[in-house]
Parts: structure tokens; C-alpha cells; sequence
């Protein structure tokens, strides 16, 4: 069914659909295809070096449904890459991934307080509203603050699932492999 369906056609399906989010649906949508991720690493503009600690949640979408994306972002805030949706010529141009990202913006750590996630990803997002906080609070200024930023993040996502007994050894390894070479997909895509 959805593998022969041609680019125009689910593009031309959401495209003549209106989308109603509604709150339980977005839960649930962040819950099932949300990353909270934490990017921390010195970044040198021209001739100074500085520390970049950027907290992301990030949904991705194949771009023939970037309307659910769109109808997302008007929930929230901001749409990747930026191009313009009701064209089916421009959506067939960009990438086959659309994302909607926001930066660790009160908005969504609002909407998650009041509707929690009820799967291994709420411990996720804690954790990444733990490193805002951090952040804003200018934890990474001390050594045993960066330390426990780097500690939070290195725990999350496949983290949480690398450092538990639920996880055999062998299986651990197969993710990994399996995780890098998903990054190396990625930026053979970009």
C-alpha cells in the first residue's frame, strides 16, 4: 500500500486535508517520533572559541508529510528547512527528511508538564529539561557543572538504553553499530 504510492500522491493527500492537532495527539506524536537531544561542544566563530550548549527536541517527517510538521510548528514554533510547503515542487527539491525543531523553548516543556509522556522518552525529556535548567542557571561555567551536563546528556536516548541491565552486551553492540551507521547515512544524505 504506502510503498507504491507515488511522492505526488501523499503530498496531494495531506495537502487536501485539514490537520486539527489536538493535545493528546501531539503527546503522543513527540512521544513516538520526538528526539530531545543536547548539543554541547566548543564552537570557534572567526577568532574566538566558545562554548555552544544548544537543547533541541527535533521531529522528523519524510517531506511528502511535512504539513504535519507545518501544523505542528503553528502549535509550537519552527519548521527545517524553510521552504515554502504548498508547493509540490519545492518539496520534491529538498531533502526527503523534513524536521521541526525548537530550542529548548517553554512552550514545550509547558505542554509536556501538563501532558506527560508515558514510555522510556519522558525520562528523556527530564533529563533535557534538567539541562535547560542547567543552562540557564550557567552550570557549565564549573567543572563538576559541565560534568554533570555531560553526564545528563551522555545518559539519554541511546544512552538510557546503553546503560542499563535490560540490554545485553551483544545486543548493546548491534545498536551501536547500527546507530553509527544511521549517522553515517545522515551525512552522506547532507
Amino acid at each position: 500500500m504506502n510503498s507504491n504510492r507515488s511522492f505526488e500522491e501523499r503530498w496531494n493527500y495531506l495537502n487536501g486535508t485539514t490537520i486539527d492537532l489536538k493535545n493528546e495527539w501531539v503527546q503522543a506524536f513527540v512521544d513516538g517520533e520526538g528526539c530531545f537531544q543536547c548539543g554541547i561542544g566548543v564552537h570557534k566563530n572567526r577568532d574566538k572559541t566558545r562554548l555552544a550548549i544548544t537543547n533541541t527536541l527535533e521531529i522528523a517527517q519524510n517531506t511528502h508529510d511535512v504539513k504535519v510538521l507545518e501544523s505542528i510548528r503553528l502549535f509550537f514554533g519552527y519548521l527545517k528547512p524553510k521552504y515554502d510547503i504548498t508547493s509540490l515542487n519545492e518539496c520534491k527539491k529538498v531533502r526527503s527528511v523534513s524536521r521541526y525543531i525548537v530550542y529548548g523553548d517553554s512552550s514545550i516543556t509547558d505542554f509536556l508538564d501538563k501532558h506527560p509522556m508515558f514510555t522510556r522518552k519522558n525520562l528523556d525529556y527530564l533529563d533535557w529539561k534538567d539541562l535547560i535548567t542547567l543552562k540557564e542557571n550557567k552550570a557549565y561555567k564549573t567543572e563538576k557543572g559541565l560534568e554533570s551536563m555531560i553526564s545528563l546528556k551522555k545518559g539519554m536516548n541511546t544512552g538510557r538504553l546503553m546503560n542499563n541491565s535490560l540490554v545485553s552486551n551483544s545486543d548493546k553492540l548491534n545498536i551501536f553499530r547500527w546507530s553509527e551507521n544511521q549517522d553515517s547515512n545522515r551525512d552522506n544524505k547532507n
